[in-house]
């Protein structure tokens, strides 16, 4: 597995979704190039009991594995990581590793704009690629605008492949600076972003 230890400014693509989600994220996970160096982070709406049987579901569809985040895990290049509750990303003495909280009541699982946020405050350390797909709802709109506010690049899904249009549509309210793409282009430009 590809280590970041020496990488000056690593790459991370960050994808949120709800509604619709897992057929979309396994179509991303399925057509990447096997050339990508970037790390992929995936907070998929859905109970925390059903995200060990997406892991291996996406296991299945992809060359390059896929796991759980878990507390104090150190990040790894060229892995894809699913995560649940409220996951942050945080650079400690050595990298960049997963810090997990309860969720706040109320709040989605995982929790999108906390995981976004986080690795918006450390981006003089890495390289930022923010993707929104279909679902329901406002979660990740907030941590999109963080994300394009710190110089990443940010996508939206647009209607016409978004099964729900609830959360591209709210991104694109508060983010000026956000392209909005079908699917199929959104698949192209993680696989241009991450080599």
């Amino acid at each position: 597995m590809p280590s970041w230890k020496h990488s000056k400014h690593p790459k991370i693509v960050l994808i949120g979704a709800s509604t619709g989600g897992p057929g979309h994220i396994k179509k991303i996970l399925s057509s990447l190039v096997r050339n990508s160096k970037a790390t992929i982070i995936i907070a998929q709406h859905m109970g925390a009991e059903f995200i060990p049987s997406f892991i291996r579901q996406l296991n299945s569809n992809c060359f390059f594995e896929v796991e759980e985040a878990s507390n104090n895990k150190l990040l790894s290049a060229a892995t894809v990581y699913v995560c649940s509750s409220q996951t942050s990303v945080e650079m400690g003495l050595n990298g960049l590793s997963f810090k997990q909280q309860p969720l706040r009541p109320n709040h989605y699982n995982p929790d999108i704009n906390y995981l976004f946020s986080s690795v918006s405050k450390i981006s003089d350390k890495v390289r930022m690629l923010g993707v929104i797909l279909t679902g329901i709802g406002n979660d990740g709109a907030l941590g999109c605008k963080l994300l394009s506010e710190k110089g990443a690049r940010c996508v939206a899904e647009c209607e016409s492949t978004a099964i729900v249009n609830g959360m591209p549509l709210q991104a694109k309210k508060i983010t000026t600076d956000l392209d909005i793409l079908p699917l199929e282009k959104i698949i192209n430009l993680i696989n241009t972003w991450a080599i």
